[in-house]
């Protein structure tokens, strides 16, 4: 069996999975009321201008941090929302595990390919 077979069983398994189904399952509940789903959708959108101004070392306006906090209380007390996003963290986890596996086994090509790219940073 060559790796593209390998790549091809494993995103079967994965497909297959209980966590995939379950996430698939998730999110077609949350889907299914379009309120459940919008709030989902502003809360992340906030998250990601909250996380933009911290990197960028600006502080969150007001309105938006009330906002989120608003939207976080709301989210936690929505189980069709928790259940989507625990479906997701079971489902994201395993990706993760998966990406440290590769890495791990392969961590010598990822440096290699770090040094070059430090290597070209330092020449510009």
């Amino acid at each position: 069996m060559n790796h593209y077979d390998y790549a091809h069983n494993l995103a079967r398994a994965l497909k297959e999975s209980g966590e995939y189904q379950g996430l698939l399952k998730a999110r077609k509940q949350l889907a299914s009321d379009p309120k459940n789903k919008e709030m989902l959708l502003e809360f992340r959108r906030l998250q990601w201008e909250a996380e933009k101004a911290r990197v960028l070392q600006q502080d969150v306006d007001e309105i938006t941090e009330r906002r989120m906090n608003q939207l976080g209380d709301l989210i936690g007390a929505n189980t069709t929302i928790q259940e989507y996003l625990m479906a997701e963290y079971r489902f994201g986890q395993i990706m993760a595990d998966i990406q440290k596996i590769l890495s791990d086994a392969l961590s010598d090509w990822f440096r290699a390919a770090a040094e070059f790219v430090v290597d070209e940073e330092e020449e510009s």
